[in-house]
């Protein structure tokens, strides 16, 4: 008889969100978890770092008081006194984590784990059975070669966390979300950043034509946007950073600290480590899965970055409650067509669905609609009217492909964007539906009449 009849290794948003829809389920369940609760998100990820941008943002806008009728003075900021809050936020939300688990019945047991064999798991000298195994053991910062992080000058999300005062001088390495909103974050607070990017543009998954937008606005804000750059060398003396770079803006920069944002280590040894186990792994060292999320190993699931797919935390969640239902004789399978996302950035970019350049990619005849913020009532109120919303539909049936938002609440925006295209309507049905003004959400209601060409506040030849 075993022990329990699911056994998730690791508590992030995939694995406690699992281990809670199986105990839902009526299973007997146990979490392993050889750090924290609630994982890379809750701790040293998506949490920590909003809350760090929350403020940033705040502090941004409160330099600009003036203009919305507020007088402030001696306005500055306290990075300890923020490092603090945002212990304090984590700790609410992991007691929060903590408690959702005993509701529920869920044993959690703290160590490494390693599988080793079909439903036999070993966490120090502890042996476990269960009927199905979840692995969502998450991912890590790599070291890229050259670019070895030392935890002081030359540093990666995790101390990036810690800093007690805002470097001088910095540079981000990789301009994917990471990068970006800490290059965000820190120029708020009045560092000089560059921020370096391989690729052609700043957020290279995201569409071209917003991503064009957003680099304009980093670069007003103050930010040395280096794109089509690869970073040559780099050499450290005593408390200072040379990078020699090579791209359009070749040459030597000198900074304090570096942030290395670029790639990932996948936490598969819970698998490789038992060669004779089976469970086939990729060139990344992702874990192989199918749409069911099961892996080549029968009654063995993946989840979350381990998979190597949308590196999302809301994504590893879906994919956690497919796995949990799926160990219990269902067959559900994973849509990864409407998967939202947003990155944090001044202002936010958020998105769901096809890029134009993808959707064209796909053999797709795309017709595309906009409506700029600065058209909007609501934006206009608030002061913030950098970004747009932009609409990708397929010409021949209005179908919804994808929606790309810059600005404002973008993040939240999309929320009524992905349910559209869940929902499969078109884009007319989107266009004709009444939204309340004045919001910032009318805007992907005018981008919609954009594209069918009614757009009430669109100027006819002032498409772009």
């Amino acid at each position: 008889m075993s022990d329990f009849d699911l056994v998730v290794i690791g508590a992030g948003p995939g694995g406690y969100v699992a281990a809670i829809r199986a105990a839902q389920l009526g299973a007997k369940t146990a979490v392993i978890e050889r750090q924290e609760l609630g994982g890379v998100c809750l701790n040293w990820g998506c949490i920590p770092t909003k809350t760090l941008i929350h403020t940033a943002e705040l502090y941004r806008k409160l330099q600009h008081a003036e203009e919305l009728g507020l007088e402030i003075q001696g306005l500055n900021f306290n990075m300890k006194t923020l490092l603090a809050r945002k212990r304090e936020v984590i700790k609410r939300n992991k007691s929060g984590v903590d408690g959702l688990l005993k509701a529920n019945k869920i044993e959690v047991i703290h160590g490494d784990a390693r599988i080793t064999a079909p439903g036999q798991i070993l966490v120090g000298d502890r042996a476990i059975s269960a009927k199905s195994i979840i692995i969502a053991t998450g991912s890590a910062p790599a070291q890229i070669p050259g670019l070895e992080t030392n935890g002081k000058t030359v540093i990666t999300s995790t101390e990036a966390l810690e800093l007690e005062s805002v470097p001088r001088r910095v540079a981000v390495i990789g301009a994917g979300p990471l990068g970006s909103e800490f290059a965000c974050v820190w120029n708020a607070f009045g560092a000089e950043v560059t921020l370096i990017e391989m690729l052609p543009s700043i957020l290279p998954n995201e569409d071209e034509e917003i991503t064009k937008r957003l680099s304009a606005g980093f670069k007003q804000k103050g930010i040395d946007v280096r794109t089509g750059t690869k970073v040559a060398s780099m050499s450290i003396k005593k408390n200072e950073v040379t990078l020699e770079l090579d791209g359009p803006k070749a040459g030597s920069i000198v900074v304090d600290i570096v942030l290395v944002g670029i790639g990932r280590k996948f936490h598969s040894e819970v698998v490789t480590e038992t060669p004779s186990l089976g469970v086939q792994v990729g060139k990344r060292g992702e874990i192989l899965v199918n749409d069911r999320m099961e892996t080549s190993v029968r009654g063995i699931f993946a989840i979350g970055d381990v998979v190597g797919r949308t590196l999302l935390a809301h994504g590893a969640s879906s994919e956690g409650l497919v796995a949990a239902a799926n160990a219990f004789g269902a067959n559900e399978k994973m849509d990864y067509t409407v998967v939202p996302g947003c990155t944090f950035t001044s202002p936010e970019v958020a998105s769901v669905g096809l890029t134009e350049k993808r959707a064209i990619e796909r053999g797709r005849q795309v017709k595309t609609g906009r409506f700029l913020f600065k058209a909007s009532g609501r934006a206009q109120a608030m002061g913030e009217t950098d970004g747009m919303v932009k609409i990708v539909g397929d010409a021949a049936t209005d179908e919804l492909l994808g929606v790309h938002i810059m600005g404002p609440e973008a993040g939240e925006l999309i929320a009524s964007a992905a349910l559209a295209m869940k929902m499969e309507a078109t884009v007319e049905e989107l266009a004709h539906t009444i939204h309340t003004h004045p919001t910032l959400a009318e805007a992907v209601m005018e981008a919609a009449e954009d594209y069918l060409g009614i757009g009430i506040h669109t100027p006819p030849k002032v498409k772009r």
